[in-house]
């Protein structure tokens, strides 16, 4: 489709169509290839090559290890292919809305939120997605582009732009967005399963939590087949069903009572800023075998997570952080 030189009646009706269905949801309008390359100030020939060479020129693939033991595979793009994935979420993405449950990646939510729904409650379920990101599929990227009213050829550019090899690449700007979007009827049918058995419903990501007063066990069965039917899988080592005499934590957060960082995590990393002062960093280092190349980032980050849900505690453990020496 192109909107350049003289046009029948159809095609007009065609091409105002197309601009109406766009305009709906206040979204750029995209021609062809041509006309996209110039909204992204590249040259048409530069996009071609990009869309062919993606996964070998343009993506960076390294492991980092998870919490809970084994690896985790990022494909970072290419600084070329991040700025390009950038106009997409600033021009595209951030005008689709998604569910109200979900929690990750959302401007002013963070696992607190996520964590004060599930408060105080008798029963929490935990459930994890198993292989989130790469259980998205392109063919549902494509969808969702062509959804909200692209044509084929542009929904094809765009989709093939913000997956790699097929799925979704931990790594790209683009994913965590695509993700909420496309989990949209998932948290539906998830949260419609909740409201059925007295329960709330939230989910963070690929981390599912289900809590009520009442007893909830019998949802797993369910949940599994609407995760199932959505083209995903229960990570079943990971799931929970925790009772209020337990310690109850939904995203890390414990939430019997009030919200709060687990203790044994806050006493790990008091202690780690204990023998950071006592020995120097350094020499706590090779203790404890760290070879991480950002360590100190590393323990600041640990700080920022307990601040952001006990203020006064997180300040005060910064000032310990600033006390120490780095270079000893």
């Amino acid at each position: 489709m192109e909107f350049y030189g003289l046009k029948s009646k159809k095609e007009e009706a065609q091409i105002k169509s197309y601009v109406e269905r766009l305009d709906k949801f206040h979204l750029p309008i995209i021609v062809d290839k041509k006309h996209f390359s110039k909204l992204l100030n590249i040259r048409e020939m530069e996009l071609g090559y990009i869309l062919k060479q993606l996964e070998h020129k343009y993506y960076h693939t390294f492991k980092i290890k998870k919490k809970s033991g084994g690896e985790r595979i990022i494909n970072a793009p290419s600084k070329k292919l991040y700025t390009i994935q950038k106009w997409v979420l600033n021009n595209i993405l951030d005008n689709i809305t998604f569910s109200e449950y979900a929690m990750g990646f959302v401007k002013k939510k963070s696992i607190v939120d996520n964590a004060k729904v599930h408060l105080n409650k008798n029963c929490v379920l935990n459930v994890d997605i198993k292989n989130f990101f790469t259980s998205i599929k392109r063919n549902k990227v494509f969808g969702l582009f062509y959804y909200y009213g692209y044509t084929n050829y542009v929904s094809y550019i765009l989709s093939r732009l913000c997956t790699y090899n097929d799925y979704l690449p931990q790594g790209a700007p683009t994913s965590p967005i695509i993700s909420n979007i496309i989990c949209f009827k998932l948290d539906k049918r998830l949260s419609g399963l909740a409201r059925k058995f007295n329960a709330s419903y939230t989910r963070y990501a690929d981390d599912i939590t289900f809590s009520s007063n009442y007893s909830i066990f019998g949802m797993l069965k369910m949940i599994n087949k609407i995760l199932g039917e959505e083209g995903f899988r229960i990570n079943e080592s990971k799931t929970r069903i925790l009772y209020k005499h337990q310690r109850q934590e939904v995203t890390g957060l414990v939430v019997n009572k009030k919200v709060h960082v687990n203790k044994k995590y806050i006493n790990s990393l008091k202690q780690e800023i204990y023998y950071c002062k006592k020995y120097g960093v350094h020499s706590h280092r090779e203790r404890v075998k760290d070879e991480s190349s950002f360590y100190k980032e590393h323990i600041y980050g640990k700080v920022e997570f307990v601040k952001m849900v006990d203020k006064e505690l997180g300040e005060k453990l910064f000032k310990e952080l600033d006390s120490i020496n780095w270079e000893s």
